[in-house]
């Protein structure tokens, strides 16, 4: 008999701890880089430096505010790039007519696009939600019409054959069968959506991480800075753990396939 247990039956870390584990590995070499270094903390400050010496009310006051413009957005953009990819395989007219002018507008730069969007929304919350909602939308009218387009020939066949209407066919056949994709789309966005808040917060204006990174810079606060830049990784990190956790949820037999 082997003396190696089963592969399912030995000792693992769950994903999550093995996770921590890198990242506080990857902070000791940070620190004990720029130590041996000896690179100036007004250029890069260490991990400790930045906890000890970064201002962390002004920080989570500017992470409440990103993350909620990047819920937002997260949300708006994937719910109208959800209906437009249903909307858009369900009528070849509207196809023609709106995935052109959504490729042309996913290919137009947010900074062309910021003068528009501050005069539409103005510079508060309302122009950081548009811009991460633009940024994410396209991924997910992609995915999903991928989805809903790659529905196996056997099942269009049958709708045919039982005369299913076309809104039975989209709420129990193409819908479910484009959900991976959906979620794949999710998890594309979820780190765009903070991408997206930052950089309006830095071009349009506003009061979260981007704004503070900005300022920081200018006043040479750096330990604030990259404390601002730490935070805004993690919100995307966490954001992306929770869209595979939803994942996993509710698509496990797509996850285990």
């Amino acid at each position: 008999m082997s003396i190696l247990a089963p592969r399912d039956q030995r000792l693992s870390l769950p994903s999550w701890v093995v996770t921590l584990i890198v990242v506080v590995i990857a902070l000791v070499v940070w620190q004990i880089g720029i130590t041996v270094a000896g690179t100036s903390a007004n250029v890069l400050p260490g991990p400790v430096q930045i906890l000890l010496g970064a201002d962390w009310l002004r920080v989570a006051g500017a992470a409440a505010n990103t993350i909620f413009s990047t819920l937002l957005g997260f949300a708006v953009g994937n719910f109208v790039g959800l209906a437009l990819a249903v909307l858009i395989c369900a009528s070849r007219t509207f196809s023609d007519i709106v995935y052109p002018a959504a490729v042309v507008v996913r290919a137009i730069p947010i900074v062309a696009l910021a003068p528009f969007i501050t005069l539409a929304f103005g510079r508060g919350p309302g122009a950081t939600v548009v811009v991460a909602a633009l940024i994410v939308f396209f991924p997910t009218l992609v995915n999903v019409i991928l989805g809903l387009r790659s529905v196996p020939a056997e099942a269009l066949e049958l709708l045919k054959v039982i005369n299913a209407p076309t809104v039975f066919s989209y709420a129990r056949v193409r819908i479910p069968f484009a959900m991976p994709s959906f979620v794949s789309a999710l998890k594309i966005s979820a780190p765009n959506a903070v991408l997206g808040v930052m950089t309006a917060e830095w071009i349009i204006g506003g009061t979260g991480l981007g704004r503070l990174v900005v300022q920081s810079w200018l006043s040479l606060d750096i330990t604030t800075m990259w404390s601002a830049v730490l935070v805004s990784a993690l919100v995307a990190s966490v954001l992306f753990s929770i869209v595979g956790l939803i994942e996993r949820a509710l698509l496990g037999w797509a996850v285990r396939t």
